[in-house]
């Protein structure tokens, strides 16, 4: 191996969807730049907060495609497996209610049905309408023999965005002089508790041309190139201790969490430790070590904030807590709350971990 050193590095690898079994992201959401911050000795921030899009399409032949909440808005409506609408005994808004509570609403319904899935209506709002005004999903959904005009659409929540991640200042720096991070892997503080949804943008443009800028002025000097040498071992079942782990995530530490959940999945995250303490050559290998990293995290977050509030419930403790205004921040020693004021600004003394 060669490591190649410069005199600033950028993390802009995105977010970790892929530790949930189901999820709108992309296969490469796996956490990368979030567990290689950490391991740099990087502080994270606000890692219990991951939000769930509520309808994503649920079909064994389909990935989760996103059903945009713009159909609802529309006038679709939400039904359960027993073509019920429920929503109306959540929330005042009904399906217009915001993402969190229309997720733990799905899981409840599906819950009391035995079901997979709920169903998302349309074809009240007639064939050409739905049509036109949404031809991207129709096509989409024809592709798997759903039509959306004229057939009820099987849907089911799915991680979808993280809020939490590298802690950044106002000009991506993170907490180790001379590491940047932009976009969905960092945690800028824009989002708080929930997303919504146009602020990914201005996460990923505004502050990925603020890193950018200001990882031009580092006055680091880079060591050069340098052989590197170490020993790699090997996983077995990679596939089969991945899985295991979304699956794992998704049941215990997903939409709805308590403590009893939190500490089976802490459990056995545990017991894949190893994993993260060794050296690996493959992408798999590697991705699977920094997936169970930031999955730990994430579990020690949720179980550390006593408290509901945004993405992050807790059945056993459904009032926001005492630490609702502030932020958390875990690092390789411990995770703490930080007392409620603006985004800390980190000067050019920040020094390396």
């Amino acid at each position: 191996m060669v490591a190649l050193f410069a005199r600033a590095t950028i993390l802009a690898t995105g977010g970790a969807g892929q530790l949930y079994l189901r999820t709108t992201n992309p296969m490469v959401t796996t956490g990368d730049g979030m567990a290689i911050a950490f391991r740099a000795g990087a502080e994270l921030e606000d890692m219990e907060f991951v939000q769930f899009h509520p309808t994503s399409l649920y079909s064994p032949a389909a990935p989760p495609f996103l059903l945009s909440e713009s159909m609802r808005g529309e006038g679709a409506v939400l039904l359960n497996t027993n073509k019920k609408r429920f929503m109306d005994g959540y929330h005042p808004m009904a399906a217009l209610a915001p993402r969190d509570i229309v997720s733990r609403a799905i899981i409840s319904e599906m819950v009391k049905t035995g079901s997979s899935h709920v169903y998302l209506g349309l074809r009240h709002m007639g064939k050409e309408f739905v049509k036109k005004r949404f031809p991207r999903i129709y096509a989409t959904c024809l592709q798997y023999d759903i039509d959306i005009s004229d057939d009820l659409i099987p849907v089911s929540p799915a991680a979808h965005y993280m809020m939490g991640g590298v802690a950044t200042n106002l000009n991506g720096e993170t907490t180790i002089k001379g590491l940047y991070a932009a976009g969905e892997v960092a945690c800028t503080g824009v989002h708080g508790a929930n997303r919504l949804a146009s602020n990914s943008l201005l996460e990923g443009l505004v502050f990925g041309a603020r890193a950018g800028s200001h990882a031009l002025k580092t006055t680091i000097n880079p060591n050069g190139v340098m052989k590197y040498n170490s020993e790699t071992s090997t996983i077995k079942d990679t596939e089969e201790i991945r899985r295991t782990m979304r699956k794992l995530m998704w049941e215990r530490a997903g939409i709805i969490r308590c403590a009893e959940s939190l500490g089976k999945a802490k459990e056995k995250l545990i017991s894949w430790k190893k994993i993260t303490e060794e050296n690996y050559f493959t992408r798999n290998e590697l991705e699977l070590k920094n997936m169970i990293t930031v999955a730990s995290i994430i579990v020690e977050a949720a179980l550390a904030r006593k408290g509901s509030i945004g993405a992050h419930y807790r059945s056993d403790f459904k009032e926001r807590g005492r630490e609702w205004q502030q932020h958390s921040r875990y690092n390789k020693n411990k995770l703490s709350f930080l007392p409620e004021n603006p985004k800390p600004v980190y000067s050019n003394e920040c020094q390396s971990a």
